[in-house]
């Protein structure tokens, strides 16, 4: 039958053994396989139970559609999941390992399923921008109704089949081989007399209709204001689900998949998960050391969230606070959040009495001895007795000449670290900060830089822009107004705010420019902290001041109007233009790099792809023109990049790079 399928036929039992190679991914040759496999079997009176299983020990998976990084343009999958369901024979899939996308599907359509304990499943195409289109919206909601399935399929998450919501999945969970299993499960089923059992004929899940409705209703209102489009198509198949028979359902998932397919926001979405799965892998290094406890120096916020996030990944934390009410406020304010947590069900009592237990806190001489690495997290504490030869990471705002840990806000559940190495770095520092992101569970951007890091170049570049755009008439408030529609949670004036006018005020600009925080601080406000800063800060939110734009139209011309898709197209291609520096200069090697820093550093909507991305979509020469179109005076800032040229010369763009 081709090298993607073994089949084996002993005692009536033909066993397909799909083989995937390194990869363990579905192919379109491989389905074409499994069917030509079912058709033969189908017509074998020597056969009368069909198993589908792997040669390896994880089930091939994967998602098949071309934006995945799949090859099954023309959606075989779904056909040979109808085929599996209605042979009539009784077909049996065995799971083992991580299985997502395509190998569920194929698991959902047979008659009977044999899963391993330590067995997961996922559906990751909702962060792809994708809805499945081999019959998961229409048959786990048969299984398990609308509750589970929605978590399973919008949530994303690679979940345990074991000891939970998606156990019926099973109708045996082994802990031994495969082969025990199918030979106790076999033996049973042919006792018993047992047929096949068509996916499609369940109506478990439909048991309790108003359940099934109330689950709808809550996930409707949960992604009612997202601007994804796939997870309003999911809903809407799952709702169709309880309503149509199983062919009218699967032609209603085939066309929500098809309104998804090839559109901006599931090829941003599909280039971000693959960009992800790339960082992702540098903390899979084998050469990388396993840390097991770190030093925290300071009671200072950050120093809280970053002692929290290790101890809730199970991190020995020796945490040095010099002052004595720092140290009791800190601790106690790590202890109060722990015991929210607890409360609110998102950490066990047991897990948060682990982590405490792995506590470690005061001001003794040897408090830091056995940490593998130094987190310098709070200003004021040089002099701490942090042993000889034990590696300090700077974990504040600005750069080390060895190693800087810069973490994602708020550090606690953020899930990206920039690990930036300075002129004095060694490649034991770079496996060094690897190591720490690995055990804390979060994603690492490598940077080598003698500068700032790519999040703050990327950061002061946004103000930056937003500054010029105001030099030049605009009104902040039409700025900002114009990147929240397009998408950014927090545009640039509304972020100073956030951040603190006096921190932003402290960058220069080019002769000629202003910084527009600095004369927010000269009138004496501070931004969000003191209720007054480009906005105004009230229990309500926050609302715009007259008094701010009467006071920059004192300042410079008065207001002109510049279309929102023209502030935006400037304003994201001022920070490609900033990322296309820091790959020049070899600070990161791929834009990918960048396009996820933008992301999980919450600076770019998930959905637009990353900066880099983003630049693309909005067109590489239509930004370049209306760059170089600008008049202002901070020509450093609007001069694009030389790759801007080479990309556009040769029809590619920065996801190439």
């Amino acid at each position: 039958m081709g090298t993607e399928t073994e089949i084996t036929v002993t005692d009536g039992v033909a066993q397909i053994a799909l083989t995937a190679g390194p990869s363990v991914r579905l192919t379109v040759a491989m389905l074409a396989a499994i069917d030509t496999a079912i058709d033969h079997l189908s017509e074998d009176d020597g056969v009368d139970i069909i198993v589908l299983r792997s040669s390896s020990p994880t089930f091939p998976s994967g998602i098949t559609a071309p934006q995945g990084g799949g090859d099954d343009r023309d959606n075989l999958l779904s056909g040979v999941c109808r085929r599996i369901e209605l042979c009539a024979k009784p077909v049996i899939a065995v799971l083992t390992g991580a299985v997502v996308g395509g190998g569920v599907e194929l698991a959902l359509a047979a008659h009977y399923r044999l899963i391993h304990q330590q067995t997961r499943i996922g559906f990751p195409n909702a962060r792809l921008g994708l809805v499945p289109s081999a019959g998961a919206t229409q048959r786990l909601p048969r299984l398990f109704g609308a509750e589970a399935t929605l978590e399973l399929l919008i949530g994303g998450a690679l979940l345990p089949v074991a000891g939970g919501t998606f156990t019926p999945l099973a109708d045996l969970l082994f802990d031994d081989t495969p082969e025990a299993a199918l030979q106790s499960f076999i033996r049973d089923m042919r006792s018993n007399g047992t047929a096949p059992r068509p996916t499609a004929d369940l109506r478990t899940g439909f048991a309790d209709a108003s359940a099934y409705q109330a689950a709808l209703k809550r996930a409707r209102e949960g992604i009612s204001t997202s601007p994804e489009l796939a997870p309003k198509k999911i809903l809407a198949a799952v709702e169709a689900a309880m309503l149509l028979p199983i062919d009218t359902g699967l032609a209603f998932e085939a066309a929500a998949a098809e309104d998804c397919a090839d559109t901006e926001q599931s090829k941003a979405l599909s280039h971000l998960f693959h960009a992800e799965q790339r960082v992702a892998a540098q903390v899979r290094r084998n050469d990388l050391p396993e840390i097991s406890t770190i030093g925290v120096l300071g009671g200072s916020a950050i120093a809280i969230q970053i002692a929290q996030a290790a101890l809730e990944a199970g991190i020995r934390v020796n945490w040095f606070i010099k002052d004595p009410a720092q140290q009791r406020d800190a601790v106690g304010h790590l202890r109060g959040t722990l015991q929210q947590a607890v409360q609110a069900g998102r950490v066990s009592k047991d897990r948060a009495q682990r982590s405490l237990q792995n506590l470690h806190h005061g001001d003794g001489p040897n408090l830091l001895d056995g940490a593998q690495v130094v987190l310098r997290a709070t200003r004021g504490q040089r002099g701490a007795p942090v042993p000889r030869g034990t590696v300090i990471a700077h974990c504040l705002p600005g750069v080390d000449a060895r190693l800087s840990l810069q973490f994602a806000a708020p550090a606690s559940s953020g899930r990206l670290v920039e690990v930036i190495l300075g002129p004095e770095a060694t490649d034991d520092d770079r496996r060094l900060g690897l190591a720490l992101a690995r055990r804390m569970n979060k994603l690492a951007i490598v940077q080598t830089t003698a500068g700032a890091g790519l999040h703050d170049r990327l950061l002061q570049t946004l103000w930056r822009a937003a500054d010029a755009l105001v030099d030049l008439g605009q009104s902040p408030f039409t700025i900002d107004a114009a990147l929240r529609d397009w998408g950014m949670v927090h545009p640039p004036f509304d972020l100073a705010d956030r951040t603190g006018l006096d921190v932003v005020a402290r960058h220069p600009r080019a002769e000629g420019a202003q910084n527009w925080s600095g004369l927010l601080v000269q009138l004496g406000r501070q931004g969000r902290a003191t209720g007054r800063g480009f906005y105004h800060h009230g229990t309500d939110g926050l609302t715009r001041d007259a008094e701010v734009q009467h006071k920059i139209n004192e300042s410079r011309a008065p207001q002109s109007n510049m279309p929102a898709d023209q502030i935006t197209r400037l304003v994201i291609g001022a920070l490609a233009n900033a990322g296309a520096k820091a790959l020049r200069d070899g600070v990161v090697p791929r834009a990918a790099e960048i396009d996820v820093l933008s992301v999980f550093t919450h600076l770019m909507p998930n959905w637009r792809g990353g900066v880099m991305h983003a630049v693309g979509a909005q067109g590489l020469l239509g930004t370049t023109r209306a760059m170089e179109a600008l008049d202002h005076p901070d020509g450093d800032l609007w001069t694009p990049d030389t790759v801007f040229a080479e990309l556009i010369k040769y029809g590619r763009s920065f996801d190439s790079l």
